[in-house]
């Protein structure tokens, strides 16, 4: 049954973390070393097919024989929609084909005879099993920690919370063919906010957490409240058309016009010298993410000639403004209509960044600056942080082999602050629950006695005073009770019924 795995899989890149008995996660790094490994797909032309790193390399001299950025088509083919395939293709570097929904790569054998031209044969394969294909390389790194000959790996997975319900489904048998165990799959933001175990200190604190995603494609966000162990989800947003893609793209135009003024060349013109700036670009955009500078250099770029600059974070950040602006924008409307919708979200407590893009400097200190109160939680890589949270949450899973794919049913909150007093003293009421704490609850409290209770009689002692919003209740203690020192312990017990549609709140009491 140990260890356990929590897997991200997204459009750029795999993630895979892993919790033995004593909790602690930790992320498996790859073969190269990397803790994130690339969602690309390479077939040599025979019966070989990369993954990872190398295959990304590849890529760029071998578009057609190449599989990237799949995962946003892993989804029945009646929620794809000609914009999601308009998106996507300007992203896939092989042909996709919309009528069958596979990916043909196409690989040219040469010819053994001048005179002829050279055959060409073709691969098909679908985004279900290119994900299958992807998860297999990560379970080459699962075995490094699962001996269990008996067992299959057993693993809690994250997708994006605007994917459909019958996804999970897609990939939750494209994880049990690679050979693992999947346990549960849970929306990518709600495993973000379990990677920082946020709530766990203060259970009993409503705390509003908010998720922003920045990944390769696109962006989203979503709000939380995080109470007694539960999290509630708030609104979500997305996705929206801001990406890596985008920071990446505003450094390839840099290049290509820095190359044009310097060697009067246009490399707009050839396909080849694109996909090579955009690599190029793309390595820079992650190096500068840690280092002050670094060289831009790019071999053989267009009719021999070679790319050499220096790039400062100084300079790259001046050229991804604009994005960062787009993107502050879309979170501002989208934090603005979540607070119309719910007037009780005032502020926003914690931050989770997600997704490899948020750990551009510069973004962090946009959001950080909007957000001035709020704690931001970037101590796990953003693009590890969903792997670490759905390990843990493996660990959490009372029968890891029966399998959840959908989420947990809706739960019961209170719709307004509900407040106990004794007789009729409403100074020393006292705050039993607060809206939005979940249903049902058993809470225990200590209530003054007060000295306006009606009369002598224990009875009378016993009646004490109930409101949620603005309706008032009488309630009283079975048989008698005495109030020791003033004070009456009390055990307050709140469930709920649907009354007309509406969240009526049901109070017991008892002596303790």
């Amino acid at each position: 049954m140990w260890p356990r795995f929590g897997i991200k899989i997204g459009n750029s890149t795999l993630c895979i973390a892993y919790v033995k008995a004593d909790g602690k996660a930790e992320v498996i790094a790859n073969k190269q070393g990397d803790r994130v490994s690339q969602a690309c797909l390479l077939w040599d032309g025979d019966s070989e097919i990369e993954c990872g790193l190398t295959a990304k390399q590849k890529m760029a001299t071998r578009p057609k024989q190449a599989v990237a950025h799949s995962f946003q088509l892993l989804q029945p083919k009646e929620h794809l929609t000609e914009q999601i395939f308009t998106n996507a293709l300007k992203d896939i570097p092989c042909e996709f084909d919309k009528e069958e929904l596979v990916f043909r790569m196409e690989h040219a054998v040469p010819s053994d005879k001048e005179d002829q031209d050279d055959k060409i044969v073709t691969k098909e394969l679908s985004a279900y099993q290119v994900t299958m294909e992807l998860l297999r390389a990560e379970l080459e790194l699962a075995h490094q920690y699962h001996t269990d000959a008996d067992q299959a790996p057993i693993a809690v997975l994250s997708i994006p919370s605007h994917y459909p319900a019958e996804a999970f489904k897609l990939l939750s048998d494209a994880a049990e063919t690679a050979g693992f165990h999947v346990a549960q799959i849970i929306a990518e933001p709600t495993a973000a906010v379990l990677g920082y175990n946020i709530g766990e200190d203060e259970l009993a604190t409503r705390q509003h957490v908010l998720t922003i995603k920045c990944g390769g494609l696109y962006s989203d966000f979503a709000l939380y409240a995080v109470q007694n162990g539960f999290f509630i989800e708030l609104a979500t947003f997305g996705p929206f058309a801001i990406g890596g893609r985008q920071f990446t793209e505003a450094l390839v135009q840099f290049i290509c016009e820095e190359f044009k003024r310097k060697y009067k060349l246009d490399p707009h013109e050839s396909r080849r010298s694109l996909a090579k700036i955009r690599t190029a670009a793309a390595n820079c955009k992650h190096t500068l993410t840690t280092m002050p500078s670094t060289q831009l250099y790019i071999d053989s770029l267009m009719d021999g000639v070679d790319f050499n600059a220096q790039m400062s974070r100084a300079r790259f950040e001046s050229l991804i403004q604009p994005v960062i602006n787009s993107l502050m924008q879309q979170l501002g409307e989208c934090i603005e209509q979540a607070q119309q919708k719910r007037p009780e979200l005032k502020r926003v407590d914690h931050i989770v960044l997600l997704g490899a893009t948020m750990q551009i400097p510069k973004l962090q200190a946009a959001v950080a600056s909007r957000f001035p109160d709020a704690k931001l939680h970037n101590s796990h890589s953003a693009d590890e942080v969903v792997a670490i949270g759905c390990a843990r949450q493996a660990v959490c899973l009372l029968d890891p082999l029966e399998q959840q794919l959908q989420k947990a049913d809706d739960c019961v909150l209170v719709e307004d602050d509900l407040y106990i007093w004794h007789g009729d003293d409403e100074a020393n009421a006292t705050l039993v629950l607060g809206k939005g704490s979940v249903l049902p609850q058993k809470i225990r409290i200590t209530l003054p006695q007060s000295g306006e209770a009606g009369g002598d009689g224990p009875n009378e002692q016993s009646l004490f005073k109930i409101r949620a919003g603005d309706k008032e209740i009488l309630a009283s203690l079975p048989g008698t009770a005495a109030a020791e020192n003033g004070l009456f312990q009390l055990e307050v017990e709140v469930n709920w019924n649907d009354k007309d549609g509406n969240v009526v709140p049901q109070v017991r009491l008892s002596c303790m």
